[in-house]
């Protein structure tokens, strides 16, 4: 499936509510990375504001980030002032030595398909480490999940919903990678954890979803509106990150 471009840059329109209302990444998270990553530099595809980013450089770490949209890679130089930023794709990247570690935090999907296994093999020193995370956001109440979801199927919004169990990405991730003899050591991890989301905050989240701000205005206020009316003073909201871990084989070469 091709990559929407349109889509995977509207996350700059809204720098201020993506840094407000997602949420960021477990501790544990970045340590068993880091645990499980060689020493060296490391190299994050997709930065975005830099709520993975801040993460990975409060432990010292070498980092360079690739960040397609300027407004994020902005508010990411600004949060995160000590790591490299390259405004661009990553598919346009070329790196300039190989790294120990490859991650990335809620973007992976957005780097072509048919490219990003080849470009994450080429960025890797060998038995260096790739780390793809995301965040899953589950309303706890099912049947106030239910009667959101409801909202979201009147007004349109049927992929990427925040309202229903979605597929997970790394299940595919782990699926291509089982398959490639260049990665081994492939490893899957999961944390989970509640957070209680005023409505407010809510509602900024749902507006930092692509499936919500791609709806014309004439839908997507219709559709903030009905959310807001079944929130009362807020939602407990369950996080789960999922990580897939796995490693460059060494002695392999690109494909």
């Amino acid at each position: 499936m091709a990559v929407d471009r349109e889509r995977s840059v509207v996350f700059g329109e809204a720098v201020g509510l993506y840094e407000s209302a997602r949420p960021g990444y477990p501790d544990r998270l970045v340590t068993d990375v880091l645990g499980y990553a060689p020493a060296g530099p490391a190299l994050e595809a997709g930065a975005g504001t830099g709520k993975a980013t801040a993460a990975f450089a409060a432990h010292g770490v070498d980092l360079t980030c690739v960040e397609p949209d300027a407004r994020m890679a902005a508010a990411l130089s600004a949060k995160c002032p000590g790591v490299r930023v390259e405004i661009g794709i990553f598919e346009d990247y070329v790196p300039d030595r190989p790294f120990a570690l490859l991650y990335s935090a809620q973007a992976w999907h957005w780097v072509d398909p048919e490219r990003r296994w080849d470009l994450a093999h080429a960025a890797l020193a060998p038995s260096g480490a790739l780390a793809l995370f995301w965040n899953h956001y589950l309303v706890t109440d099912p049947g106030l999940r239910a009667a959101l979801a409801e909202v979201d199927h009147r007004h349109g919004v049927s992929s990427s919903s925040l309202h229903q169990e979605t597929p997970i990405r790394n299940e595919e991730a782990q699926h291509l990678l089982a398959g490639d003899p260049r990665f081994t050591d492939l490893d899957e991890r999961l944390y989970s954890w509640t957070q209680w989301y005023d409505a407010d905050r809510y509602l900024d989240l749902v507006r930092t979803i692509s499936a919500y701000r791609i709806l014309p205005p004439g839908r997507q206020e219709p559709a903030l509106r009905e959310l807001a009316a079944l929130l009362g003073d807020g939602v407990e909201m369950t996080f789960v990150t999922d990580l897939t871990l796995a490693r460059r084989a060494p002695g392999t070469t690109a494909q």
